[in-house]
């Protein structure tokens, strides 16, 4: 077996942390061929452009980041804990969220096929947290003081403004200072 990547491989892997680190409209043919380190005929040879590269490199983070939210939801721990390993997996703060930095780049919302791939990917969290809030109110491992979809938009609002504060602040712990605040809203009371 040839575990190799091959030079399409190699492309959408670096188109997809280029968008991520320069934006779509800052990255350049060059940079994605020094990151991928391929040939210049590489490029055209797989895709017609950058633009449709671009698709392939933003499915591709999308679909990480979905493979990850299976494996959240999969996991054999009650709704509290897999909300717990959701917010608190590890992170590249600088870069901020994965999807979260797609959706504030122009050039990529500006696009239709490659914002629907943005929103299927905030879908993704929606329908990962919205299953694991109800989870975690039917068996009681959540507390229920909000209702699953009031608490869906503060948790993916609140992460996402906890990278801003982080970068604004110049110092990460301030993002896990938020996720623990935002964990304790959710944890069940204990009367």
């Amino acid at each position: 077996m040839n575990s190799k990547p091959s030079s399409k491989e190699k492309l959408i892997k670096a188109m997809a942390d280029l968008i991520l680190e320069k934006g779509l409209s800052s990255t350049s043919p060059n940079d994605i061929l020094t990151r991928a380190e391929v040939g210049q005929g590489s490029l055209y040879h797989y895709f017609n452009g950058k633009e449709d590269l671009s698709l392939h490199a933003i499915k591709y983070n999308v679909e990480q980041l979905i493979s990850y939210n299976a494996s959240v939801l999969n996991a054999d721990k009650n709704a509290y804990n897999k909300l717990s390993d959701f917010l608190l997996k590890a992170r590249n703060i600088d870069r901020g969220c994965l999807v979260g930095q797609l959706a504030r780049d122009r050039s990529i919302m500006k696009n239709q096929e490659l914002a629907v791939e943005v929103t299927r990917g905030f879908e993704s969290i929606k329908q990962t947290l919205e299953s694991l809030i109800k989870l975690g109110i039917a068996e009681g491992s959540i507390s229920n003081i909000l209702a699953p979809l009031e608490a869906v938009t503060l948790i993916i609002s609140t992460v996402q403004g906890a990278y801003i504060s982080a970068k604004g602040l110049q110092d990460d712990s301030y993002f896990y200072l938020t996720i623990n605040t935002l964990l304790k809203i959710f944890a069940p009371s204990h009367k």
